[in-house]
């Protein structure tokens, strides 16, 4: 396509010098360039436009990593964009839920991204995604969620904690507070790396 182009410009070159209109070089560098200029600038259009998909998670804003447990940040959830219902099932969900998406830095050749669940008004399960090249998910893991839970015939509160690195090492904390306990106990603790298929794997806590 730009080969005619050119072929185009070098036509009206020829027509030019042939009926008396003489321009100098410089002007037809400037034709020229100015040509290339367009072509690039459709180029870019249809990059950003072609493909919604793309144009949805390239508008998503970046957000960095390391990252750990933040109640004010799992209240309002800064810098998390909205997921139209049509694009929910690039994370697994059913279009009547409600996401929220962020960016992250990517790791090797798969695309990272958090993604927030609400659950309802004031609940909220936070999950780390791994997606590849085609933005299709690969794998998730849950970082953050706080839900009633029964152990042992004990009522209480069950809240999960996180850390991440800037290598995606995932370390994961869960605490439990019975309707009688004066302070809540951590219960588990467990660490994920990504492999190389995408997937988070658990890994042991070396002390």
């Amino acid at each position: 396509m730009k080969q005619i182009t050119y072929i185009a410009v070098l036509m009206a070159m020829v027509m030019a010098y042939s009926c008396g209109n003489r321009k100098n070089a410089a002007d037809y560098d400037q034709m020229i360039d100015s040509i290339r200029k367009a072509e690039a600038a459709k180029e870019m259009l249809k990059s950003a436009t072609g493909d919604p998909v793309v144009a949805f998670f390239d508008s998503l804003e970046m957000k960095s990593v390391p990252m750990k447990y933040n109640v004010t940040f799992i209240d309002y959830l800064p810098q998390m964009t909205k997921v139209p219902s049509t694009f929910n099932g690039r994370f697994d969900y059913e279009s009547n839920v409600q996401l929220l998406a962020a960016k992250l830095p990517p790791y090797k050749d798969y695309h990272m991204m958090l993604v927030a669940e609400k659950l309802d008004s004031t609940q909220t399960a936070l999950y780390l995604c791994t997606m590849n090249q085609e933005y299709v998910l690969v794998d998730r893991l849950c970082l953050y969620e706080q839900k009633i839970e029964d152990r042992d015939g004990r009522l209480g509160l069950m809240r999960q904690e996180y850390y991440v690195t800037s290598n995606y090492e995932v370390t994961l904390v869960s605490y439990f507070r019975a309707e009688d306990d004066e302070e809540e106990q951590e219960t588990a603790a467990c660490r994920y790396v990504i492999n190389k298929e995408g997937n988070f794997e658990e890994v042991i806590i070396e002390l």
